[in-house]
């Protein structure tokens, strides 16, 4: 079993409630899951959330609409990103109509794998679903993928996502000219997908070259790519920096990886990375929390 030094000073626990004996307990339980069931945890976990927000919108709202309780679910579970669906759907608004179904982020990333495989696309998937697998596992409703996309395959991916999925071909076009991002929103669920285009720089690539294929389902087997845990956690300190240092749920995520990863973890990539991104002061910073400071 991996262990993480619980007495190093500077160390942090995940939630103010849990000691850290029962915290220790926890990764070791998780440590043992095999991926498959790791993704079977989060899925159960989501969707859970996901009824309950349900149930009390019904609950509030009895005598709604199913375009009522829709978009109130949305509003509810996407937060600031409802924005974002609002605006696309403004041009269908025909999909607020539609009966509402849940579908769990693992699930759904499996869709969109299943579409870029086909059509030859690379890809990862990162975020919250990656940190959460690789991590502390907990619910999450961030989709964010990385895709090698090339101009010349755009005209494939529109026709491929749908009717499944709604998606604007002027954005994926200045997504690549831009190595930016662009959404794709589930017509089901109203789930939305971030496609990240891969970008030039040294780490990016770095990060997709290193990428592995993960079993998330059984019976029969069923595949996503991953980034490497040193990759996740790297790409959450960015993201922590770019967000001012306040997300709270970003940093958690980095210190889940590192505690159910420990000593497993690759430090000298890891400093040689956080030197070359300006991240060595966080890293430290982070390692130190997960009881990992040399």
């Amino acid at each position: 079993m991996t262990l993480i030094r619980t007495s190093a000073p500077g160390y942090r626990t995940q939630s103010l409630d849990t000691s850290i004996e029962a915290e220790q307990v926890q990764f070791g339980l998780w440590r043992t899951l095999p991926f498959w069931k790791k993704a079977e945890l989060i899925s159960g976990w989501t969707k859970g959330c996901w009824e309950m927000c349900l149930l009390a919108i019904r609950y509030r709202y009895p005598n709604a609409d199913p375009a009522f309780i829709r978009r109130e679910f949305t509003i509810r579970t996407l937060g600031e990103d409802f924005q974002s669906i609002e605006s696309i759907l403004s041009v269908y608004p025909f999909l607020w109509e539609q009966p509402l179904m849940l579908t769990d982020p693992i699930s759904l990333a499996l869709v969109v794998a299943d579409i870029l495989n086909n059509l030859e696309i690379p890809y990862l998937v990162g975020g919250s679903v990656a940190s959460s697998l690789l991590g502390e596992p907990r619910s999450t409703q961030d989709i964010d993928l990385v895709a090698d996309l090339r101009p010349e395959k755009v005209e494939s991916l529109i026709q491929a996502v749908q009717p499944r999925f709604s998606v604007s071909e002027t954005a994926v076009r200045e997504a690549i000219r831009s190595q930016e991002s662009f959404n794709l929103i589930d017509n089901e669920s109203l789930g939305k997908i971030d496609i990240f285009i891969l970008k030039d720089q040294p780490f990016n690539q770095a990060e997709f070259q290193r990428r592995q294929a993960r079993v998330i389902r059984q019976d029969p087997d069923r595949v996503i790519v991953l980034p490497t845990s040193e990759d996740i956690i790297l790409q959450k300190l960015i993201w922590y920096r770019m967000g001012r240092f306040k997300s709270e749920k970003q940093w958690r995520d980095i210190l889940g990886v590192m505690k159910l990863q420990g000593e497993q973890l690759d430090k000298v990539y890891l400093n040689q990375w956080a030197e070359t991104l300006q991240l060595t002061e966080l890293l430290a910073q982070a390692l130190q929390s997960a009881g990992l400071s040399d």
